[in-house]
């Protein structure tokens, strides 16, 4: 009886065991085709997911790198042709610059010049002119009046005068100065100064001239000796700013006296 209920118990933990490892196989199973279409599922999800996220970043990092190449092109584009705009509108103002410069340069330094060979050809001219006046004038009263007395002028006091133009003596007095001056609405004549009167008279100034008195001989039949003809004998001893009413037409006249002798 023992001996039968032992084999009956290891029939039924037989028949148990073989209950459960099929149970094990079937539960094998369904995890395996579980996991397999899990696997499927979630590899087709990350799949979408991934390229989704690769794209957007994709996106992203050619959509910076695309700026930036198009801004590098852009701003080397627009540099050069900013460059060549404001170079040749630097080239036609430098140029009209250059032209008005090199106008008013070029006309003072004509003026200048035009200036000082006047005055030399004045000078000489003048100087011709007057010597032969002068020595016919001479010859004339010489053989008229023959001991007879002559006809002088004397200048002295002051004058007004107003300066044109200030220029060095190298024609006579060089280190000194030559002045062309003009009496109220009357010609220039030359006055010599044994100075150099730069910095202490000025062009366009009206001043009071002194000079020492002196006679000169003058021709018979003139009545109103004017000094300007006589410029060379102006000896100028002090001068000063002119007031205003020592301008104009109450400027000062040099006193002139007519004698014979």
């Amino acid at each position: 009886m023992k001996k039968f209920l032992a084999i009956l118990l290891c029939l039924v933990l037989v028949v148990s065991l073989a209950a459960c490892a099929k149970e094990d196989e079937a539960r094998k199973a369904g995890y395996d085709e579980g996991y397999k279409a899990g696997y499927s599922e979630g590899e087709a999800a990350g799949k979408t997911e991934g390229e989704k996220a690769g794209s957007e970043a994709g996106y992203k990092t050619g959509y910076e790198e695309g700026k930036k190449a198009g801004y590098d092109e852009g701003a080397k584009a627009g540099n050069e042709e900013s460059y060549q705009a404001g170079y040749d509108e630097g080239v036609t103002a430098g140029k009209a610059e250059g032209y008005a410069a090199g106008k008013d340069e070029g006309y003072s330094t004509g003026k200048d010049e035009g200036y000082k060979a006047g005055v030399e050809e004045g000078k000489k001219a003048g100087y011709d002119e007057g010597y032969a006046a002068g020595k016919e004038d001479g010859i004339k009263e010489g053989k008229s009046s023959g001991s007879s007395a002559r006809k002088y002028a004397r200048f002295s006091g002051s004058f007004t005068a107003s300066v044109m133009k200030l220029s060095e003596d190298g024609y006579a007095l060089p280190g000194n100065t030559v002045a062309v001056v003009h009496f109220f609405q009357d010609g220039p004549f030359l006055l010599r100064f044994y100075e150099d009167v730069t910095g202490k008279l000025a062009e366009g100034k009206a001043y009071v001239f002194e000079f020492r008195p002196f006679e000169v001989l003058i021709p018979g039949d003139v009545s109103y000796p004017d000094i300007k003809d006589y410029a060379t004998h102006i000896e100028i001893t002090g001068y000063r700013a002119a007031r205003d009413d020592e301008t104009g037409m109450q400027s000062n006249l040099p006193t002139v006296e007519t004698f014979t002798k």
